[in-house]
């Protein structure tokens, strides 16, 4: 798969399984991706969340698509985003979040991208070997 194909799956396939990391350890969880395209993929979550704490302290993250039979794994850095109307748009496409900001103010969204990403693509059915390099491409 080249880039577009990459980003075309995550557009169609928009929930990954998000690790990152507190310390030391761990966390993975699933996670709904706001937007995937050129500008970088785009997710976003609220200021009261562990998850967003980690974001915030350690930014590195790996995020892993899954739909018929083929996986993407995702690496990069996320950064912060405060763009309003970034913020409005997906108030206005995720309603369930305006009586949280009308309650908490606009700074209890908190969206961020994660731009030169790399992935890489294990197709199932192709009969990916085991142990065999991976090849990345960058996002």
């Amino acid at each position: 798969m080249d880039k577009k194909e990459i980003l075309a799956f995550i557009t169609a396939n928009p929930t990954g399984f998000l690790a990152t990391t507190d310390g030391k350890k761990p966390h993975v969880r699933a996670f709904g991706t706001y937007r995937a395209d050129e500008n970088g993929i785009i997710y976003f979550t609220q200021n009261v969340k562990d998850v967003y704490k980690q974001l915030a302290k350690h930014p590195d993250i790996e995020v892993c698509y899954w739909a018929n039979q083929i996986q993407i794994r995702v690496i990069g850095k996320v950064q912060a985003v405060e763009d309003m109307a970034l913020k409005q748009e997906i108030v206005a496409k995720r309603p369930f979040l305006k009586p949280q900001i009308d309650a908490n103010g606009w700074d209890y969204l908190k969206v961020f991208a994660l731009k030169n990403a790399k992935a890489t693509v294990l197709d199932m059915k192709a009969g990916s070997k085991p142990g065999a390099p991976k090849d990345w491409v960058a996002l």
